[in-house]
């Protein structure tokens, strides 16, 4: 019995050491799996936060790139940087109209990559016509003409008078503008008055007023934008006891793509210009909506020193009983009006002829105008084709914009730069440079000197290449050299830009890209315009000599005198003044009207898609 009662009590004993032991076993397994569940939850988290400081260095890296690529800063293909601890890899890859960015991050071999693709989004400037000209007016030798390709009208546009010989002819419609007086302008620019950003500083006025009674041809702002803002719509307002009123005299379009990321005139023709009283309080508003990210900034006097007007802002000028906050400081503006009489004389038109006064001229189209001579009456009435109509006491057209503003002008001349201020190399060149004979490349680059393309050199241009001196094309009759556009230019054109002197002889090529929308644009800021000039300009005196055939460029001249000598045949001219002699002819291609620039007016890099892709 006793021996009964010692096993059952190591049994006992037996089964709470097992129970213990087991119970233990569970309590050490379930610390175990806690334990490696803990420090693989902290491997995750320590992973998950490894990889978002990879992801967020990756981003950085693209958004770096993208702030290089939209503002036209230096930037390698292939780069790196650090970011917090992290390293970021950086290839950049494309063509001038698109660009891909891939940006690998690397925190502690813990890799993400980030891809983005920038597409170029332009807007084409208006090479509306075979020949636009500003005040310095249009002069045809004999049997001179401007023509279009192919059936398309050869249309003429100046702001000065237009001058002929026997046998001058234009085939399209001509339209000989009003000239221009400036009569107002402030130009004291101290300080930034941002709008079109947030309510209630969106539309913006200046008051005005001027000292004689004429008509209000034109008005230019000193402007400068942020990010890529659309086009807007200026008014000119009477005024209402201090206030701009809700009546509109006049309203153009401001035109974006002319405005650039630093300061610069933009003019702005008045379509149907109002006759304005002297004297007289008007309002210049441009009229704008809230972007945070995309708004103008108006350069302004701080001092409020312009006497003869003061600046306002509201966030709708046309709501009933607007609420107008006068800002401290007087906005930068120029007030142009209606100047000498203009007049078109001894040409012949195919097309209508819009001019004040019209002097022994052929009409075969319609003729608008305020004085006419009689023999160009008679002539229009008995035209042998189908007689035209005449439409007397007609307004003087309006002053056209020309094409490209001076601030794009600078943002060529910034990109040729590569962004940088000053220039290094390799976009900048000391001194005259002359390229190798043969086949070479260049751009984009700035050259200090002249540029001397005299030894029949043929010139690949691969980015916007400025030469703050001459550039002479003289040299042998070789019909392969010139210069022309890279293929990568696709369907865009590209420029080259002087501040001399332009001379081209001897049959040089100019060409764009290859494609049909793509050409070549050869421009010049000289002020070169004809007659006695103080400044070195060529034999002619001329911003721009040419002696020889161009079909498919755009030669521009901004402030001076394009000479085009016998029997040159030439695509599209924009100048202050041209001069046509014998035989010469410009024959004007209709894809001008959407010639599209890698930079300038228009141009902006806008992002098609961000994703990661590793």
């Amino acid at each position: 019995m006793l021996r009964c009662l010692n096993v059952k009590k190591s049994e006992k004993g037996f089964v709470a050491l097992f129970l213990s032991v087991l119970i233990l076993a569970i309590i050490f397994a379930l610390g175990t799996s806690i334990t490696i569940l803990t420090l693989g939850q902290q491997r995750i988290a320590s992973d998950i936060t490894r990889s978002s400081q990879a992801y967020f260095a990756a981003e950085a890296g693209i958004e770096d790139s993208l702030l290089r690529i939209q503002n036209n800063k230096l930037y390698v293909p292939d780069n790196t940087l650090s970011v917090n601890g992290a390293s970021v890899d950086i290839n950049i890859s494309g063509s001038p109209t698109q660009q891909t960015v891939i940006s690998q991050g690397d925190f502690d071999n813990i890799f993400r990559t980030v891809t983005t693709v920038l597409k170029l989004n332009t807007t084409a400037p208006a090479f509306y016509y075979g020949a636009q000209i500003g005040e310095g007016g249009l002069e045809m030798e004999n049997n001179s003409r401007i023509e279009g390709v192919g059936g398309v009208a050869g249309n003429v546009y100046s702001n000065g008078n237009i001058e002929g010989d026997p046998g001058a002819v234009i085939t399209g419609d001509v339209f000989v503008a009003s000239s221009t007086d400036l009569n107002q302008q402030w130009a004291v620019c101290s300080s930034d008055q941002v709008f079109g950003q947030n309510s209630p500083v969106l539309d913006l006025v200046q008051s005005f007023k001027i000292n004689q009674t004429e008509r209000l041809v034109q008005v230019s702002i000193y402007l400068k934008k942020n990010g890529n803002p659309k086009n807007r719509t200026i008014r000119i307002l009477t005024d209402d006891n201090g206030s701009p009123s809700e009546t509109v005299l006049a309203s153009a379009t401001l035109n974006a793509s002319k405005v650039t990321e630093n300061y610069g005139w933009i003019n702005i023709a008045i379509p149907n210009p109002p006759l304005l009283n002297a004297d007289t309080f008007y309002w210049l508003m441009v009229d704008t909506k809230a972007d945070s990210n995309k708004y103008w900034i108006w350069c302004k006097d701080q001092n409020e020193g312009y006497i003869n007007g003061v600046a306002k802002y509201s966030h709708d000028w046309n709501e009933d009983d607007p609420d107008w906050t006068q800002i401290t400081g007087d906005l930068n503006i120029k007030i142009w009006i209606g100047g000498a009489i203009t007049s078109l004389e001894k040409i012949r038109v195919f097309g209508d002829a819009y001019a004040n006064t019209i002097l022994a001229s052929e009409i075969q189209g319609d003729a608008y105008y305020q004085f006419i001579d009689q023999g160009s009456l008679d002539w229009l009435n008995n035209y042998s084709g189908s007689p035209g109509i005449a439409y007397p006491d007609f307004p003087d057209p309006a002053v056209s914009d020309m094409p490209v503003s001076d601030a794009n002008i600078q943002e060529w001349k910034d990109e040729a730069g590569c962004g940088q201020q000053p220039a290094i190399p390799p976009c900048l060149i000391e001194g005259d440079y002359s390229p190798p004979s043969g086949a070479s490349t260049l751009g984009p680059a700035t050259i200090t000197g002249d540029l001397d393309m005299t030894n029949l050199q043929v010139l690949e241009i691969t980015g916007t290449v400025y030469v703050q001196g001459n550039i002479d094309f003289e040299g042998g009759a070789n019909l392969e050299s010139g210069m022309s556009c890279s293929p990568d230019y696709g369907e865009l054109s590209c420029v080259v830009l002087s501040d001399g002197w332009i001379h081209i002889k001897n049959n040089k090529l100019f060409q764009g890209s290859g494609q049909p929308e793509s050409y070549f644009m050869l421009l010049t800021t000289a002020n070169c315009q004809g007659g006695d000039q103080t400044p070195s300009c060529t034999h002619h005196n001329a911003a721009m000599d040419l002696h020889n055939n161009a079909v498919g460029a755009i030669f521009y001249a901004a402030d001076g005198l394009i000479y085009l000598h016998n029997g040159v045949i030439i695509s599209e001219i924009v100048a202050y003044k041209v001069q046509l002699k014998e035989n010469a002819v410009i024959q004007y291609e209709q894809g001008l009207v959407n010639a599209q620039f890698s930079s300038g007016p228009g141009a902006a890099w806008v992002i098609q898609s961000w994703q990661e892709t590793e």
